[in-house]
């Protein structure tokens, strides 16, 4: 069925079409449905047809110029979501919640240690003080 039906959409209009139906955010699979073919078919064709592809490759690239634009607007204006997700997307060395990040397990090391260091002083201060008759709270130590 799907036999020859390829050729009509090499044609610059249907190519147009093509990136246009990316460019709203289309799958494969709505694509294929809308041309009549499954969706094998129109992997077949991105990997026989480089017009294809490329229709297809840039409408998604300018469906996300779009989005990432939006994105970074709503960051300016002050969106704080919008913000976050930015930072955690551009700068993922830095702001993310990935424990395998190297850089977060240095600093969660760090801050164990230091939280470690804080509850030794805390017990040697109540150890000496209890040597020398004296009463301490721990809540007045300072952290």
């Amino acid at each position: 069925m799907a036999e020859g039906l390829y050729k009509e959409w090499l044609e610059s209009e249907n190519l147009l079409l093509l990136r246009g139906w990316k460019m709203k955010g289309l799958t494969d699979q709505q694509i294929a449905d809308n041309i009549g073919i499954h969706v094998r078919t129109l992997d077949k064709w991105k990997s026989s047809y480089g017009q294809i592809s490329q229709a297809l490759k840039r409408g998604r690239q300018h469906a996300n110029y779009a989005v990432e634009n939006a994105l970074l607007k709503k960051a300016m204006d002050g969106n704080t979501t919008a913000m976050i997700f930015w930072l955690k997307n551009n700068y993922r060395d830095k702001y993310t919640d990935d424990s395998t990040n190297p850089n977060l397990l240095k600093a969660q090391i760090r801050r164990a240690i230091a939280e470690a260091d804080i509850v030794e002083a805390k017990a040697k201060l109540l150890t000496d003080s209890q040597s020398q008759d004296r009463t301490v709270i721990i809540d007045d130590v300072p952290d």
